[in-house]
């Protein structure tokens, strides 16, 4: 990363130059027209924005269907195969790394606006006391740095959003933007805790609502120290007092980006990949749609934890217009391969042919962008008391009624859940409740992917060399595309951007060296640092 102005300058030549019409609207997606330039001072025009530009991009077919989605194993390609088999498409990983930084340049002028001598005064008259606003920008852009340092390893940080001090940001390790994040998250908790008012305006997520923007902070550091606990159990102490200091408690508090109708900028993402582009790329891996039906995979000799109990949100992940006989696509084939098995079984499709009532509500126009969620607190707390089960049953029935399953629906499935996690051993409840959990992130696709290389969980994810379907009696091996490889798990960072090796090359070179190498083998820091090549 060079600088956020150079960036922009290189977002609008990369639209001369597009390589293939199936990147068309990616690129003109991720040009942001409306973003407020540098003489616009309306901060709930500036925090409006940013949520909108992340809750539609980073959850859009691209950013997140073609990376995480497949990485997590949650969905599969029906068509073009390549990203499942961890070949991404450099100019999707180059805009997602770019463009995020992009969109928190308006979180930063709120708090530039809200602490420069000459404007502090007026945005505070306007818009609310400053140190409010500061701390909602900041709570924000620690989701937003949560997330790139979460899917690169070390990236820009301390001097990422100074371009004009700083033309060629260093990396910084990840522990260390870890620590800052805590440390930030922690303040703008104090801060929205004293603060008598939020936004006036703009606030996509609580409109205006501080107690829940300071719940929302204390989450978002739950969330960082418990995955830092993976690798320094000291953290576990920072995030029990998280907990203490007062988390997301029903999903009335759940961080979400409404979206309303059909028409730009009103749409969710998926319905305008679906509808509006007429896409049919995407759907459930058979082994995810096994996984909640209950089903053990013979190929790969995965027990499930579940075996024998059908999950009610899979009714409602497929939508009402597939049966139950429907399976999904066994992940990470070759193109061929995927064709044929989806010309010759029944499978789920989110087909754009469907109207939006037939169809399952992920790809709606009015599905909502979620941030972080009730029920995946509930699920962090059990861990954090110990594989606590009346914190994983709160999850369990929050997350019913979240995905909207029916009560008679929900309680069978409690029932029948809680009966197996009564006599399970302390191995075995720790794989029911985080199964559970990375089953309840669907559509949040990164903290899905997150959350099995913080912790291996589900068992039911493909690993290369293992058999991914028995087709005719041909056995089906899971192979990431050569050059491409992710050693023996699932692809474990995403790769420094392309354009990083141009403008910011020093330093990047050093990031590659210093977490082991620029590979899908190199594991981030809170799973261990270092290759996955060789480890079991």
């Amino acid at each position: 990363m060079k600088v956020i102005k150079k960036y922009s300058s290189l977002l609008l030549i990369a639209l001369l130059f597009l390589a293939t019409s199936c990147e068309e609207k990616f690129n003109e997606i991720n040009t942001n027209p409306n973003q407020p330039n540098e003489t616009q001072g309306a901060t709930p025009a500036l925090l409006s924005q940013a949520l909108r530009d992340i809750a539609f991009n980073d959850f859009d077919e691209w950013n997140g269907g073609r990376q995480a989605f497949v990485a997590s194993q949650q969905w599969a390609q029906r068509n073009y195969t390549s990203e499942d088999r961890y070949a991404f498409r450099e100019s999707v990983t180059d805009a997602f790394f770019r463009n995020n930084y992009i969109w928190m340049n308006n979180l930063e002028k709120i708090i530039k606006l809200n602490t420069d001598a000459a404007t502090k005064d007026k945005m505070a008259s306007l818009y609310g006391e400053n140190k409010m606003q500061i701390a909602v920008a900041n709570t924000v852009k620690a989701w937003v740095f949560q997330l790139l340092t979460d899917s690169f390893g070390d990236i820009p940080y301390s001097e990422a959003l100074n371009y004009v001090a700083n033309p060629s940001p260093k990396y910084d390790s990840q522990k260390d933007i870890y620590d800052a994040l805590i440390a930030t998250l922690k303040q703008a908790a104090t801060d929205l805790g004293n603060s008598s008012a939020g936004f006036p305006s703009g606030d996509l997520f609580y409109k205006g609502d501080t107690d829940k923007w300071r719940k929302l902070a204390n989450t978002l550091r739950l969330r960082l120290a418990l995955r830092a606990s993976n690798v320094d159990a000291s953290y576990l102490a920072e995030a029990q007092s998280a907990i203490n200091d007062g988390v997301l408690d029903s999903n009335a508090d759940n961080a979400q980006v409404n979206f309303s109708t059909v028409g730009d900028p009103n749409e969710a993402p998926l319905y305008a990949a679906f509808y509006t582009d007429g896409r049919n790329d995407f759907t459930m891996t058979r082994q995810f749609v096994n996984l909640m039906k209950g089903l053990d995979d013979s190929n790969k000799s995965f027990v499930n934890p579940y075996n024998g109990i059908v999950d009610p949100r899979l009714a409602i992940y497929r939508g009402p217009s597939m049966s139950e006989s429907r399976t999904g696509v066994p992940y990470g084939m070759p193109d061929a391969d995927t064709k044929a098995f989806v010309k010759a079984n029944s499978v789920i499709s989110y087909s754009p042919a469907l109207a939006q009532s037939d169809n399952s509500i992920i790809i709606r126009a009015n599905y909502p962008s979620t941030f972080i969620d009730y029920p995946t607190v509930c699920f962090m707390k059990s861990e954090v008391l110990g594989w606590d089960a009346n914190e994983f049953q709160k999850g369990i029935i929050a997350s019913c009624d979240m995905w909207g399953v029916p009560a008679a629906d929900r309680d069978a499935y409690v029932t029948a859940v809680m009966a197996k996690f009564a006599s399970a051993s302390p191995a075995q409840k720790k794989e029911l409740v985080l199964t559970n959990k990375y089953i309840h992130l669907y559509t949040q696709p990164y903290e899905a992917w997150a959350e099995y290389r913080r912790t291996g969980y589900p068992k039911s994810l493909v690993k290369p060399g293992e058999i991914t379907a028995v087709i005719g009696g041909v056995q089906k091996i899971f192979t990431p595309v050569t050059g491409k490889e992710s050693g023996n798990d699932i692809v474990a960072r995403f790769l420094y951007p392309t354009s990083e090796f141009t403008l910011n090359k020093t330093n990047v070179d050093a990031a590659a060296t210093k977490i082991g190498g620029n590979s899908h083998k190199t594991r981030v820091w809170w799973a261990g640092g270092g290759s996955q090549e060789g480890i079991n």
